[in-house]
């Protein structure tokens, strides 16, 4: 039996100028670009290097942070603000001209100032609790880009019952 040789022959396919034309004229693809702030919380935390900062010591960095703004928040609030409105709320009472009686200067100026107290207090929590939550992203964000995140720091979204008892199982008022 002859042994046949296989040839290889190159198969081309044939191009045509508008084929060429159509990948010269094409626009390349852009490349997504990280913003400079997220570049920059890459060169802070690195994935793969020990020698940086550990995320603990940058949780804590950012609490510090968050802690001396909020004592700043309400020592500047307490001394400075709260002391000019109540002397402004006097001097439009009339409290400061000895016109008003005891009861009077309660219903005039001291509620209203303990109201705008109040109010102030809310807001400040408001303001205390964002910067809370902005520096637990923070340290997120770091120990994400270090890819130290485990199944622990991961919450589920949905809501688990805390109790093993049923709906069915509840006592229900009559």
């Amino acid at each position: 039996m002859p042994t046949q040789t296989l040839e290889k022959t190159e198969t081309t396919a044939p191009t045509s100028t508008a084929a060429t034309a159509k990948k010269t004229t094409a626009k390349p693809v852009k490349e997504h670009t990280d913003s400079k702030l997220r570049t920059g919380w890459r060169r802070l935390a690195p994935k793969k290097e020990t020698g940086r900062f550990s995320v603990a010591l940058w949780a804590g960095f950012f609490r510090v942070i968050v802690l001396l703004a909020d004592y700043l928040l309400a020592f500047i609030t307490a001394t400075v603000v709260i002391p000019l409105l109540g002397a402004w709320l006097h001097q439009r009472s009339g409290a400061s001209r000895g016109a008003l009686s005891a009861d009077g200067t309660i219903a005039m100026w001291l509620l209203p100032l303990l109201f705008l107290v109040a109010l102030l207090a809310a807001g400040e929590f408001v303001v205390m609790r964002r910067m809370w939550r902005w520096a637990t992203r923070m340290t997120a964000k770091i120990r994400d880009a270090r890819g130290e995140a485990t199944g622990a720091d991961v919450t589920p979204k949905s809501a688990t019952r805390a109790s093993d008892r049923s709906k069915t199982s509840r006592k229900r008022s009559k």
